[in-house]
Order: structure tokens, then sequence, then C-alpha cells
């Protein structure tokens, strides 16, 4: 691809030039908005950087590109932009329900318009998708098309212009601290037992229970620190940071998770002297008995058949986590000291999530004034 500088009413303009498939040579105008007088390097710059852009996309401007080959080529040229377990899911949508619904609509991205997105929307929400499911598959290709209109390939987002399903609202679903104790004493016995207990004692996301080291245990200072998670992108375990910023927290060690730890420790080095070089070293504190870490959708899968196996009111395992900030908000803990504790980006998502338990408090509230004023 090449690029020249015309001048035309008084702009310049950048003319790309590149040959297509059939190696016809094909042209693209772009005004750079800059006036001819002094402007010069600054055009020259401009023109440098949209070289640079569709050339690092390898996009053509041709009216033969494929609104999924775009969408293909989009997601390769954020790749080095994403955290991969981000890049994975990006990807995981865009071959399961953009890929899936348009392979037999063979339309190119200059043709692509607001009814076509929309009649897919529609489509899978008469399926049964669920509206958030729908928002994560439009947020996609929104930043995609968006990308195409700063490349000027399009003229505008067609993802602008279509009705966005209504998001739900998330309502949390929980054990009350008698099933959390009746959860515990069941699965005592079984293998991801280590993870189970860490979630419902520190309210922890799946990623960190099982990014949890033991050198992040400090049994002198008493204390857990959460600073690396486990995720898993096609069939390989990644370590990486936390999810945000204000993830990362330091915990008081529980005096019955000490005790826990100590003997688990103890456990995991007895098995490790039994195995001899066929026990995977590694630093991570829930695992397999052989050492090797657990795959994150295993502990969900192993979750939801064991609460069935022991006859428990069916939650997902991220219920846990709630579990655990819902009985500190029932104990009279604020809502800044839940965030904290649980790692929320904001004091919002914590609100919003425990919106059942806070009411339960204006109830308690409105009992406490209508036991103290009487009408006249």
């Amino acid at each position: 691809m090449t690029g020249t500088l015309h001048i035309k009413n008084g702009i310049y303009q950048v003319v790309l030039s590149q040959k297509d498939a059939n190696g016809k040579r094909r042209q693209k105008w772009i005004s750079t908005g800059l006036k001819e007088k002094g402007n010069k390097r600054k055009a020259e710059a401009f023109m440098r950087k949209l070289l640079s852009e569709y050339e690092s996309t390898k996009m053509s401007f041709s009216v033969d590109v494929m609104f999924v080959d775009f969408m293909h080529t989009w997601l390769e040229s954020m790749k080095n932009a994403l955290e991969i377990n981000s890049y994975e899911c990006y990807k995981d949508i865009i071959k399961r329900y953009v890929e899936s619904y348009f392979k037999d609509k063979p339309i190119s991205l200059q043709r692509l318009e607001p009814m076509h997105i929309q009649q897919m929307y529609n489509y899978y929400m008469e399926q049964g998708l669920s509206p958030t499911t729908v928002l994560k598959v439009h947020a996609n290709i929104r930043k995609a098309l968006q990308h195409a209109v700063n490349l000027n390939i399009i003229p505008y987002n067609p993802a602008d212009r279509v009705v966005k399903p209504k998001k739900q609202k998330y309502v949390a679903s929980f054990y009350d601290e008698e099933q959390v104790n009746l959860l515990l004493n069941a699965t005592k016995d079984e293998s991801i037992y280590p993870v189970i207990f860490l979630t419902a004692f520190y309210g922890l996301r799946r990623s960190e229970a099982l990014g949890l080291r033991w050198n992040d245990v400090s049994f002198k200072n008493r204390t857990v620190t959460i600073c690396n998670t486990v995720v898993e992108y096609d069939t390989v375990v990644e370590k990486e940071r936390t999810k945000t910023d204000s993830s990362r927290r330091t915990l008081p060690l529980i005096a019955p998770v000490e005790e826990y730890l100590l003997r688990l420790r103890a456990e995991q080095e007895k098995v490790a002297a039994y195995l001899g070089e066929g026990y995977i070293q590694n630093d991570f504190i829930c695992k397999q008995a052989s050492g090797k870490p657990f795959y994150p959708n295993y502990i969900t899968e192993r979750f939801s058949k064991l609460i069935v196996r022991y006859s428990l009111p069916k939650i997902r395992f991220h219920d846990l986590r709630h579990s655990s900030a819902t009985m500190l908000l029932a104990n009279g803990f604020s809502l800044k000291e839940i965030q904290e504790w649980l790692g929320h980006a904001d004091l919002g998502t914590t609100a919003n999530i425990y919106a059942h338990v806070l009411y339960k408090s204006k109830e308690n509230m409105a009992e406490c004034i209508g036991g103290k004023l009487r009408a006249g």
C-alpha cells in the first residue's frame, strides 16, 4: 500500500493506493481536514499514521471485505492490547454468535446495515439467549465497527443505530450461615474442598482462590494477600495479575483458616515426598493431589455436581462469594468495608449486588421507628 498527498479545495487529501486480489489497483481518498497553508508536515504525519493503521490490520478497502472476516481481522489486531482471557472471550463470542449467524449471509462490511445487526439480536433473543449475552455480542461488534469507522473504511457505525435489549438487573443467590456450614461439612473430603473453603471464608473470585500461593500467606504476620489469579484459555492454565488494582488486597489470616492451611500444607508435603518425581512441583495452595493446578471450569462443573449430590440448594460457585458478603452485611459491616473485603472497584458495584440485604436493613429500621413513635 502506498500513499500520496493531494490538495483539493484547499484541503490536504491522502490518496491510498492498493492492488486488490485480482491485481487491479484501487484508490481511496481521505480528507485530513488540514488547510493547505502551513500544514504540510502535519498532513504528512497524518498520512504516515493512516498507512500504519491500514498495514497493521492488513485491511483492504475493496468491496470484497466480508463482515465476519473483518471481525476476525479486527480481533487479531487487538490481541496484544487485550488480556489473554479477554481475547479468548472475544474470540468465542465472535465465533459462536457472529460467525454462526452470518455464515449463510455473506454480507460485506461496506454493505452492512443496522437492520442486519438488529435482525441478529432479535433472532438470538427469540432463541432464548439472555439480554446480558446479547449485550456482550453488541459490545464486540460495536468496537470492531468503530475501528472500521476510524480507518475510514465505513462512513458510520451501524451498531450505534440498533435497539439494544434492556440489561437485566442481577440478583445474587447465596447461602446463609447454616447452609455454608452444611456445605463445608459435606464436602470436606472432596478434592476441590480447599477452593470451596477459602472462597466461603474470604468471598474470593474463583480465579483468585486458584491463584493463591503459599508465598501469599504470612503465618508470621497473620495475613493473606490476594495478588494473583488463574484463568483458563483454550487448554492452558495461566497465572496473571488480579482483575483490577482494587482486587489486590491483604486480608487477616482467620484462625480456622490458619489451622486448616497448616494441615493442608503438611498433607501436600507428605504426598509430594511419596510421589517423588511424579509430583508436579508448584506453589499453588489449591491443586490436585498430583500437584497439577485445577482448571477453573472444572471447579464450576464439579461444584454443581456436589450440591446436587448433597441435596443442597442450587447456587453457582460464584455465589459462595455472595454468601460470604451477605453474612458480613447481615452482621452490621458497612458497604465500604464489604467493598474492600471483596476487592470491588467501586462502591456502586457492591451496593447494586447486595441491594436485597440492604432492604432488609431498611425493614429493621422501619420496625425500630414504628416501635418508638405513635400517631397523634
